[in-house]
């Protein structure tokens, strides 16, 4: 395409100069033209002239023949270094084909040979186990035979031994067995002598016991009857505490009927309050501050001459209901 293009611009170059010359010989043939008018000689020139560029296109022609002649020339040339070069680099790569397989073929050889050589020394050390596994096991077949001499001598004897323990046994069992019915016999002595004395100490604990349980049941006797004794004191002097107090008591405007608290009193020795505490209240708090009032105002109460009784009454609880 580059040639192409080349050839293109010298044929226009030849054909721009082929123009300038005519020109030049125009302008020429008209300066002559003017000194001498030879008309003859004019047309000779023209002729000329017409003859030049066309011999002039005909050298251009010839030379674009010669130039595809050569392109081609230079083409079946270029063509066939290709050729040669594709020929060569086929032998060479044939040539390193060759090389590679021979390389492969004695790469092959050498595996062959060594696996041969293991196979040759694994039939080898096959052949040397199987000698070996043969000696053991002889060796395991004597060993054997040893150990069933040995262990028929060790039964014989532990047969022997087990019979004279046997007989040993027997007679350390008819032994124990002797020792063990003199031992039930002392112990069934001493059993017996120990179920006397527990049955003589068991009457001995239940007859204590039943002492006891007469003594506790007459001192509970004794001391309910001395409780119910205090409490009918008590309750007399309570029902004399109640009068005393409804007497010093002041009805507040808001009691109704029925109205109650309780109270817990402690006295002192000789009759006077200590302390009066509302335990529960009426609801009232005019009322319950009248009670705890009338208690004071009730001071010193009367004791009963009954030590127990005016010890019960040092600290008590009562409900205070005067209607």
């Amino acid at each position: 395409m580059k040639k192409q293009w080349i050839e293109n611009i010298i044929a226009g170059s030849y054909a721009v100069a082929l123009h300038i010359i005519l020109v030049v010989l125009l302008f020429m043939g008209f300066d002559s033209a003017s000194e001498t008018v030879v008309m003859p000689a004019a047309v000779d020139i023209v002729q000329a002239t017409v003859i030049d560029e066309q011999q002039v296109l005909d050298d251009i022609s010839d030379r674009k023949d010669r130039i595809e002649e050569q392109k081609t020339a230079e083409t079946a040339r270029l063509e066939a270094i290709k050729q040669k070069e594709a020929e060569a680099k086929a032998e060479k790569e044939k040539a390193a084909l060759e090389r590679e397989k021979e390389k492969l073929r004695i790469e092959q050889e050498k595996q062959r040979k060594l696996d041969q050589e293991r196979e040759n020394k694994i039939a080898e050390q096959k052949k040397r186990d199987e000698e070996v596994k043969r000696k053991v096991e002889a060796e395991k077949a004597r060993l054997a035979e040893e150990k069933r001499q040995v262990e028929e001598k060790k039964a014989a004897e532990l047969k022997k031994q087990k019979e004279q323990e046997a007989q040993k046994q027997k007679a350390e069992e008819a032994k124990k067995l002797k020792a063990e019915k003199d031992r039930k016999a002392a112990e069934e002595k001493k059993r017996q002598a120990a179920e006397k004395q527990r049955l003589a100490d068991e009457e001995k604990r239940k007859k204590a016991e039943a002492d006891r349980l007469l003594q506790e049941s007459l001192a509970t006797e004794e001391r309910e009857r001395e409780e119910r004794r205090i409490s009918g004191v008590v309750n007399q002097h309570m029902g004399m505490i109640r009068q005393r107090i409804k007497r010093y008591w002041s009805e507040p405007g808001n009691a109704t009927k029925g109205m109650q608290c309780t109270l817990r009193v402690s006295l002192l020795p000789g009759g006077d309050v200590r302390q009066v505490t509302v335990v529960k209240s009426s609801g009232n708090a005019i009322f319950d501050r009248t009670a705890e009032s009338a208690v004071y105002k009730a001071a010193p109460w009367p004791q009963p001459s009954d030590p127990k009784a005016a010890a019960a009454l040092r600290d008590f609880t009562f409900v205070f209901n005067p209607k």
